[in-house]
């Protein structure tokens, strides 16, 4: 069975992808693979998971459904923030949608992988 780390590991393999971060519901971090120190992994995780708080609320209001994931575009980078379960999300820096297209794929084939390795932990 795979570990959290790993699976982060198998993200980082995708070209462009400079940082994924594993964090719970309330922004805490619980795993981080990439380009940067922990305080860039741990501001990256809390962000993120403000956004999709944000995201989730706006989806509420509109009635449309539950949030699949949140997508921020910037001048230089992407940020993907996907829903993990109920407890955790998972916060991707990248350089293309291109990248972020995989690591969607990636995510979403792994899943329940990942959960799995949450729930070792």
């Amino acid at each position: 069975m795979s570990n959290v780390g790993d699976l982060l590991g198998r993200m980082l393999a995708i070209p462009g992808v400079r940082t994924t971060v594993v964090v719970g519901r309330e922004g805490l971090p619980i795993e981080a693979r990439g380009r940067g120190d922990q305080r860039f992994y741990d501001a990256l995780g809390a962000l993120g998971a403000s956004a999709l708080g944000t995201t989730e609320a706006l989806g509420r209001e509109l009635g449309q459904g539950a949030t699949i994931g949140a997508l921020l575009e910037f001048e230089d980078a992407l940020v993907s923030v996907d829903p993990l379960g109920a407890y955790a999300l998972v916060v991707t820096l990248a350089d293309s949608a291109a990248s972020l297209g995989r690591v969607r794929h990636t995510l979403r084939a792994s899943h329940d992988e990942l959960l799995r390795a949450l729930d070792m932990r």
